[in-house]
């Protein structure tokens, strides 16, 4: 492939074409995955099911890390700027970690979200001006359509990055050990069908044990259906943003595909 030239030349790795990408494949591809888990018969046995949740929260971890990722990615795009396109920030922004002095974790995430208000949040995803969506030809009744959307859009992003920050970062801990080495294991324990999922390992010296943190997941229908709806519902909201993004910034064509209008539709976010 060829080198990346700036400002947009119509490179497809430029940052409307990523932004393009995202918005009618990444995303797309992301919820058809966790919506292949709910499309499948629910009438299972423990194992099968077990082996079905496992598969629904690794789809939830992907999807929400996706959201805090491109949360940072847009914080520090500067468009039309090689040093801070999004595919090199993609590349380099990793969730949960600090790089450079930058803070990428979840609980930074919550703390920007909780910071702002609609406003703050339209300057964040780089959504212009209300007057110059106007001044550019966009009608009233859609820029006052996108300016009552912003709270809604906030709300479903700080959702997001709060149930991401969950027990300081349990849930990822779990699907790291889950993800690298399949540490899971079915168990009643509780007295309820679950899997069990360390967080942690300590060596304690006396006595001498490994102590350890602690992780469940309900080995339940009901389980899996949160699991995999939030993904999608995770997916959603990111790609609602995006498409705002290119059709705004871009003064792009847009068509919401189906699966959004199923996922808003179906509401999957606000059910617990």
């Amino acid at each position: 492939m060829n080198n990346i030239l700036y400002p947009d030349s119509g490179n497809p790795l430029e940052d409307r074409s990523i932004l393009r990408n995202a918005v009618y494949f990444s995303t797309a591809q992301r919820a058809y995955s966790a919506q292949l888990i709910l499309q499948q018969p629910l009438n299972m046995n423990n194992q099968t099911l077990a082996f079905s949740v496992i598969r629904a929260f690794e789809e939830f971890m992907t999807s929400t890390e996706d959201l805090i990722g491109w949360l940072f990615v847009l914080e520090q795009w500067q468009p039309g700027k090689v040093e801070f396109s999004l595919i090199n920030l993609l590349d380099k922004i990793e969730v949960g970690r600090t790089k450079n002095k930058k803070d990428y974790t979840e609980a930074r995430a919550v703390s920007l979200l909780s910071s702002i208000d609609a406003e703050g949040f339209r300057e964040l995803i780089h959504v212009p001006e209300y007057d110059e969506l106007v001044a550019s030809g966009k009608s009233i009744e859609l820029v006052n359509n996108i300016k009552r959307s912003m709270p809604r859009k906030l709300e479903g992003w700080l959702k997001v990055a709060k149930m991401r920050a969950e027990e300081d970062r349990g849930m990822v801990r779990m699907f790291n050990k889950c993800k690298h080495h399949m540490l899971a294991f079915r168990t009643t324990q509780r007295g309820k069908e679950e899997i069990w999922l360390p967080t942690s390992f300590r060596i304690e010296e006396v006595p001498k044990r490994i102590l350890l943190g602690n992780g469940w997941l309900e080995n339940s229908v009901n389980e899996l259906r949160h699991l995999a709806g939030v993904a999608t519902s995770a997916q959603a909201i990111l790609h609602d943003t995006l498409a705002l993004i290119l059709s705004s910034r871009y003064s792009e064509e847009y068509s919401v595909p189906q699966w959004i209008l199923r996922a808003y539709d179906t509401d999957y976010m606000w059910l617990q």
